[in-house]
C-alpha cells in the first residue's frame, strides 16, 4: 500500500469504550498538526460499529477510516490497522488517552528531525490533574509503580522494556518486517515490549522519551486492581515462555521456583503485606492530602516485596482473587505499626 501520510494514529477499541474513545476522538479533533500529515485508523474489536460512528462524527475535515473485528483482542486489532495504515509511522494510542492539541504535531516534529538512526519516540504519559483526588493517585502518578517518568532522562535513550504502545511513534516499514505484534499473548500485556524485543534484535531499535509530548492516561485504578495486575504480569509472563523464549529470558530468566519464592515472601513478609495493603486502601480514600516525596518513596519500596509476590503467584499459576480477599480480610485494623504511614493518617 502506498503511504499518503506522514503519521497513522492507530487505536484499538471496543464498544462499551466509547465514552473513553470519544474524550480522545475530542483531542485528536482539536489538533494543531496540518491536517494532510496524519490519519487516525480506528479498529473495533467487536461487530458493533458504534465507535466508527462516533469517531465518522467526532473527525469531521480528519482523514479517518475504521474497521470492525471479531472479539479477538487489542493485538490483533492493532495488527489490522497496521495493515490498512497509509503512514509512513505508526502512531500508538489506547482507547481511554487523552491528547492535547499540540500531541500529534509534537510527533511529526520527530520524525521530520529524524535521522537513520532506529528510534521510536515515547511521549510522556501522566494521570489526568481531576483524577488526582487521592494520596493513592499522587503515589501512582509521580512514582514507578506502573511507569518510570520519575527516571528517564529526554537526552537518553532506553531499550525495549520501555516500548509503551500508549503515545509511542514507530515506522510503519520496520514493525511489519518483523511481523507486528505477536497475537499469541492471551492478555494485554508484554504484547507490546515483545513487539520492541524483536524491533531491537532486527534493528537496533531504542525508545527515545519526548518529554515535551505530553498525554494522559485515564484509567483509575484501585490497590486491588494494581496488584490484580501485577499478578497478571506474572501469568503473561510465564505463558511468553512459548511464544518468544528468547524475549522471556531476556527479562524473567530469573525465575526459577515461582511457587517456592512466592510461599517464602508469604511466610516472612505477611505482616508487612498486610500493613502496606492497609496503608494503601486507606491512602485510595478521597482526601486532598498530598504525599511527600520521602513518604511516596518510603510506600514504593515497602510495596516492592508484595509486588514481587502477586507477580510470582501469577507466574506459579496460583489464584489471586480468594487469596487477596483474605489478605485484605486480615489486615491490621490500625496503622500504628505500619513504617510509613504519614503522621496525618495515624
Amino acid at each position: 500500500m502506498n503511504t499518503s501520510f506522514d503519521i497513522s494514529l492507530i487505536i484499538p477499541t471496543c464498544p462499551h469504550r466509547r465514552e473513553k474513545l470519544r474524550a480522545l476522538l475530542a483531542g485528536i479533533a482539536s489538533s494543531d498538526a496540518t491536517r494532510d500529515r496524519f490519519e487516525v485508523v480506528i479498529v473495533v474489536d467487536d461487530m458493533d460499529d458504534g465507535p466508527l460512528e462516533t469517531a465518522r462524527s467526532m473527525l469531521d475535515g480528519i482523514n479517518s477510516r475504521g474497521f470492525t473485528q471479531q472479539q479477538q483482542g487489542p493485538a490483533r486489532a492493532r495488527n489490522h490497522a497496521i495493515r490498512e495504515a497509509r503512514g509512513r509511522w505508526l502512531l500508538f494510542f489506547d482507547d481511554d488517552a487523552l491528547v492535547d492539541q499540540r500531541t500529534i504535531s509534537g510527533h511529526l516534529d520527530c520524525i521530520e528531525h529524524s535521522d537513520e538512526r532506529p528510534l521510536a519516540y515515547l511521549g510522556r504519559v501522566d494521570w489526568p490533574e481531576n483524577r488526582l483526588t487521592s494520596p493513592w493517585s499522587v503515589l501512582l502518578a509521580r512514582s514507578s509503580m506502573l511507569f518510570f517518568w520519575d527516571q528517564m532522562g529526554a537526552e537518553q535513550t532506553y531499550g525495549f522494556r520501555h516500548f509503551w504502545t500508549s503515545n509511542l511513534c514507530v515506522r510503519r516499514d520496520w514493525v511489519l518486517e518483523v511481523g507486528g505484534f505477536n497475537e499469541s499473548f492471551p492478555s494485554a500485556l508484554h504484547e507490546d515490549i515483545e513487539l520492541g524485543y524483536r524491533l531491537a534484535q532486527k534493528f537496533g531499535l531504542e525508545v527515545k522519551p519526548m518529554l515535551n509530548i505530553q498525554s494522559w492516561h485515564d484509567h483509575p485504578i484501585s490497590p486491588r486492581e494494581y496488584f490484580q495486575r501485577e499478578h497478571l504480569c506474572g501469568s503473561t509472563a510465564a505463558a511468553s515462555r512459548s511464544i518468544n523464549q528468547a524475549f522471556h529470558d531476556a527479562i524473567w530468566s530469573w525465575v526459577e521456583d515461582p511457587a517456592g519464592l512466592a510461599n517464602m515472601l508469604e511466610q516472612v513478609l505477611a505482616k508487612q503485606a498486610r500493613e502496606v495493603l492497609e496503608l494503601f486502601e486507606r491512602w485510595a480514600e478521597p482526601s486532598s492530602y498530598e504525599p511527600s516525596a520521602d513518604e511516596m518513596q518510603a510506600a514504593y519500596l515497602a510495596h516492592v516485596p508484595l509486588k514481587r509476590l502477586c507477580f510470582c503467584r501469577g507466574y506459579a499459576g496460583l489464584p489471586f482473587d480468594d487469596w487477596w480477599d483474605e489478605l485484605s480480610a486480615t489486615t491490621a485494623t490500625t496503622l500504628n505499626a505500619c513504617p510509613v504511614a504519614p503522621a496525618s493518617f495515624r
